[in-house]
């Protein structure tokens, strides 16, 4: 079961951030999740205008993002659910700290798929340590 939830969110991630490893495709994300912000009215600041060189760290951190969920919908390990886990959780903190600071509440989206992902696979990796923990 642990297998299954690391390569699914690994799915997800991979879905998620493969738009976001060009800068020419990020520039075109962004500007939908502008639109959407736009549409929806849902609070917040919408996304600015990005710069170069902000496409480059984006595009450079989706590269990074989509080689992470290659590697777990290949080798979907405890540990690599462990890494996965905690990764979540730092940017799930992040993710409320920046709705907290007024960003596009379109972000709350991604905010509720992140803690999953967490609460999910910490649950079972929690479960799996205690099933081989011995008595």
């Amino acid at each position: 079961m642990l297998q299954r939830a690391v390569r699914g969110f690994a799915v997800y991630d991979l879905c998620v951030t493969l738009p976001f490893a060009t800068p020419w495709t990020a520039g075109a994300m962004l500007g939908v999740m502008r639109w959407v912000h736009e549409g929806l009215a849902p609070g917040g600041e919408p996304m600015p205008a990005f710069a170069p060189v902000h496409l480059f760290f984006v595009a450079l951190f989706g590269v990074l993002a989509v080689m992470w969920a290659l590697i777990r919908i290949l080798q979907p390990t405890a540990l690599h659910g462990a890494i996965d886990t905690v990764g979540r959780g730092l940017v799930t903190s992040w993710m409320v700290l920046v709705l907290s600071q007024g960003a596009t509440r379109i972000l709350g989206a991604f905010l509720v798929m992140e803690a999953a992902g967490m609460f999910v696979q910490g649950a079972l990796l929690l479960g799996a340590r205690r099933v081989a923990a011995p008595s």
